[in-house]
């Protein structure tokens, strides 16, 4: 009877754990072509956002005989929108390719309830005639195709795309991760790459701009500049940063009226400069821009996690992978020998972890699985920090690192630093090809966060 109520209780914590996100799912939806009698089939899957704002996300799209799968990134800009990305990356377009046809959705996907109180998802376009990039030409395409790809380009430029909820389950592969982070993902996906400062203010400058684009900023969340005139000239703006992970995301509302945009700003943290620019080459007609900041401050107050774990981390495990077993009979890494590192108690479901070498960049590579499921494999160790994010399940977590080489410098090393909001710990990584690394996190659940 104990339990049951336990299992009961489990179940209850995981689902409410993951109940708190509108976007995150499965959304799809239909749309009737009478021109070749056929179905356009939409499937988006969303998963779970790092710091509830960056989602990423996989589209499928089905038409008579073509099918496609993409990759995008989807970031928050209140809570009843998401910025779509410039980039869509393809990976598998059968029998022929949309090129960048793509493109055309590129705009906001709206939030909002039928009738009945069901969710949808509505494609709002940033209207343009141009987007500065090649598109595909009808002729391109061959006799047999032909017909089938100018019916998805009508649709992707002018259909009426609106999404139903089928599912609250966030998206999950192993492609997920890497679309967060720009040193493993296949495509650009507007997020440039992180930067770590030393100080809290920064200063935001706008360039007067040539054309009307209408644009904003968000500084983790936090409307900076709504919705403003870029060719209007504009004082600088001062933007105090968190401690540990910001989110700068800079919008462009509006391409104005020589699309696509070229609105751009340059932050200034001290002496070290970041410029985000809407007309290079690869922000073409994109809808957003996301630069991550990490301040750095060693003497902000609440900094320590808890590190008192409880004993269920005691107890015998005859499968201490976890269900997920990445082992799977194929892979023995994950049953070398294991050096317990750290155990920390964390109040954040969603925790980062910053990866780097603090010595000599010397080619280590390292793979990290959570409770048996691989996080990544074959991450590059470099002398910037790298972040990734990690979910945690209700209660007793092991984060595992694995050495796939040794560099040139025996043997792999690195400095781990876990996030979990002001909360950081710190520690050195230590494996080799006979040893893993092991950091075991309580997550200590409250009903109702």
């Amino acid at each position: 009877m104990k339990n049951g109520l336990l299992i009961c209780l489990f179940s209850f914590l995981l689902q409410s754990a993951s109940a708190q996100d509108n976007f995150s799912g499965t959304w799809q939806m239909d749309y009737p072509v009478n021109s070749i009698n056929s179905v356009i089939k939409i499937t988006l899957e969303i998963g779970s956002p790092e710091k509830n704002l960056l989602y990423p996300a996989k589209m499928k799209l089905q038409c008579d005989s073509f099918t496609a799968t993409y990759q995008l990134l989807l970031a928050k800009k209140n809570t009843r929108q998401l910025g779509i990305s410039h980039t869509k990356y393809p990976e598998s377009e059968i029998p022929f390719s949309l090129g960048n046809w793509t493109i055309c959705m590129n705009g906001t996907l709206d939030y909002s309830k039928d009738l009945k109180g069901n969710p949808l998802l509505t494609v709002n376009r940033i209207p343009a005639k141009k987007y500065g990039i090649p598109l595909p030409e009808p002729d391109s395409y061959d006799d047999a195709h032909s017909m089938t790809a100018l019916v998805l380009r009508d649709f992707l430029k002018d259909g009426s795309i609106q999404f139903s909820k089928t599912s609250n389950t966030p998206w999950q592969d192993e492609t997920t991760h890497t679309i967060l982070q720009p040193d493993l993902s296949a495509a650009y996906f507007g997020i440039m790459d992180t930067i770590k400062v030393k100080t809290r203010n920064a200063v935001i400058h706008f360039d007067n701009n040539k054309d009307n684009d209408i644009i904003s900023l968000y500084k983790n969340g936090i409307n900076v500049v709504d919705q403003v005139d870029s060719k209007k000239k504009r004082e600088e703006e001062e933007i105090v940063l968190d401690t540990g992970m910001n989110i700068i995301a800079f919008f462009a509302d509006d391409y104005g009226k020589n699309a696509p945009a070229t609105a751009s700003l340059e932050m200034n943290f001290d002496k070290y400069k970041r410029s985000m620019n809407f007309a290079a080459k690869e922000n073409t007609a994109a809808t957003f821009i996301i630069a991550k900041v990490y301040y750095d401050n060693e003497e902000e107050k609440n900094s320590k996690f808890s590190t008192g774990v409880p004993d269920v981390f005691q107890q015998p495990n005859t499968n201490p992978y976890g269900p997920g077993n990445a082992n799977n009979g194929r892979d023995t890494s994950l049953r070398r020998s294991a050096k317990i590192i750290g155990n920390l108690i964390s109040t954040s479901r969603q925790i980062q972890l910053a990866i780097w070498d603090d010595a000599i960049e010397d080619g280590d590579s390292i793979s990290l699985s959570i409770n048996g499921r691989w996080i990544t494999q074959g991450f590059p160790v470099k002398k910037q920090p790298q972040f990734l994010n990690v979910t945690l399940e209700p209660g007793p977590n092991t984060i595992t690192f694995v050495a796939d080489n040794l560099g040139s410098i025996v043997p792999n090393t690195a400095v781990l630093e876990i996030i979990d909001g002001k909360k950081r710990k710190s520690f050195m990584i230590d494996t080799d090809l006979d040893k893993n690394n092991l950091v075991r996190i309580y997550y200590d659940y409250k009903p109702g966060e």
